[in-house]
């Protein structure tokens, strides 16, 4: 049962996509939870408030909102690494230029200073899918502003049309059988967290949140752990955060360990990436039975099945970006001037949604598939790999059409709010409701937020 009637304002309707995003991650633990329960009982049910449901999708990331905040100016700066640049032929390029090692590789593609300035010269230079294939060729991660017309008729986006929403594989037969427990299902569900920025930590902050013990494994010295994000954030809410080197001989031998007592693996780094450090018949051969979940950023087939990508490259690859530009020159109204980064958008260049969709929708997505991955263990006996990706969002939300229109919901949200305080690495703050409830399975996060390296590499339990 969806509740509320106000929704983010958009050329689409992402207010649904995160509503339907929660559902079905609600019905997968509805229908996990409906396993141990009497045969006589009437099944879960499940309901979504789509107003806090869009309201849970908003940057910065989570629902923790600080008793104490600190004092922000009035208007937000640009982020000069996380932006877009024109080209010779008057197009747009997305970059994402955050993390150092991306930022390395354009600027040393480009043989320019690491200015922003000298970036964007250097590619106005050039035609955009010039550009993009020199930079994407260097392990850059970038994106060309394409129509959702070139989109749907671009290979990739052919592919990806192609695909279902999540495509499953049955794997083998655990050696340790799990069976949920009532009131909190995934309690001794042990859950390997080997994700990056937004999707797969939201995934697995929502498994924590059932009950499952989730072990986040971070590289030493990685992007990531160089950011504020290894201070502590919404992102690692309920789960262990440890240091493993899976690229030295001692640190792949622990993750083999670590994986021998898993029941589910949830991975997104780059494509590859994983299958280089471990392959997955080695994978299988450690944990036969495992509910191995992996999305990736332009689906799994076509010429780019293997290229990186964020939330925000998919909104230009996909024409998520250009339809929003055109929407809010269509109406005076529509033209809101910040996007969800809080950068200042100029009138003239692809806009992105109001929320980081993609990313936040594919990840309750993830969970949901991993909770139906344990319910399928649970009946079939056994595990399973299920794929998703990004881009595969993207075309669920672009099909779905303009939205209709609705009364606006304006973010940040500041209730309803649960009624207790939490403590948190910012001070005091109280917490936003689930979107989500699910009758007999109340969400809730055992630990608190944990900065990388607080926890040793091993499980809890037995």
């Amino acid at each position: 049962m969806f509740t509320g009637e106000r929704g983010l304002k958009s050329a689409f309707a992402v207010s649904d996509l995160a509503a339907a995003s929660f559902g079905a991650a609600g019905l997968a633990l509805a229908a996990l939870a409906d396993q141990v329960s009497p045969a006589n009982a009437v099944p879960a049910r499940v309901r979504v408030d789509r107003e806090l449901a869009s309201g849970w999708f908003y940057l910065p990331i989570g629902p923790s909102i600080p008793m104490n905040p600190a004092p922000q100016s009035a208007t937000p700066g640009a982020q000069p690494w996380m932006t877009e640049f024109r080209t010779a032929d008057d197009r747009w390029l997305r970059v994402q230029m955050v993390f150092p090692r991306l930022r390395r590789r354009v600027v040393e593609a480009l043989g320019v200073q690491e200015t922003a300035e000298s970036v964007a010269a250097a590619i106005r230079l050039l035609k955009a899918e010039e550009a993009e294939q020199v930079l994407i060729d260097a392990g850059a991660a970038v994106a060309v502003s394409r129509s959702l017309k070139e989109w749907r008729d671009h290979p990739q986006g052919r592919a990806v049309a192609a695909e279902p929403i999540v495509a499953i594989e049955e794997g083998g037969v655990p050696r340790r059988r799990w069976t949920p427990t009532p009131g909190r299902p995934l309690a001794g569900v042990k859950v390997l967290d080997l994700t990056r920025v937004v999707a797969g930590p939201m995934a697995t902050r929502f498994l924590a949140a059932c009950g499952a013990e989730v072990l986040r494994l971070e590289a030493p010295g990685s992007d990531e752990s160089n950011t504020v994000l290894a201070a502590g954030t919404d992102l690692v809410l309920g789960k262990r955060w440890a240091f493993l080197d899976m690229a030295s001989p001692d640190g792949r031998a622990r993750f083999l360990e670590l994986l021998a007592e898993a029941d589910v693996l949830v991975h997104g780094y780059r494509p590859g990436a994983i299958d280089r450090l471990v392959s997955p018949a080695e994978r299988a051969a450690a944990q036969p039975g495992l509910v191995e979940v992996v999305f990736n950023a332009y689906g799994w087939t076509g010429p780019w099945a293997q290229r990186r990508g964020f939330d925000s490259l998919v909104q230009y690859s996909s024409g998520l970006a250009d339809e929003t530009q055109r929407w809010a020159l269509e109406d005076p109204d529509n033209r809101v001037p910040i996007n969800a980064l809080g950068k200042l958008v100029a009138a003239d260049r692809p806009r992105h949604l109001p929320v980081e969709a993609v990313d936040f929708a594919t990840g309750y997505q993830v969970a949901a598939a991993a909770t139906a991955g344990l319910t399928r263990l649970l009946t079939t006996g056994r595990g399973s790999v299920s794929r998703l990706s990004l881009a595969r969002t993207a075309a669920l939300l672009a099909d779905a059409g303009r939205n209709p229109g609705e009364p606006e919901l304006t973010l940040p949200l500041t209730r309803p709010l649960e009624d207790r305080i939490y403590t948190s690495p910012h001070g005091p703050v109280r917490r936003l409701r689930f979107p989500v409830e699910v009758d007999g399975a109340p969400l809730f996060w055992e630990r608190p937020y944990e900065p990388v390296g607080s926890s040793a590499p091993r499980w809890t339990t037995g």
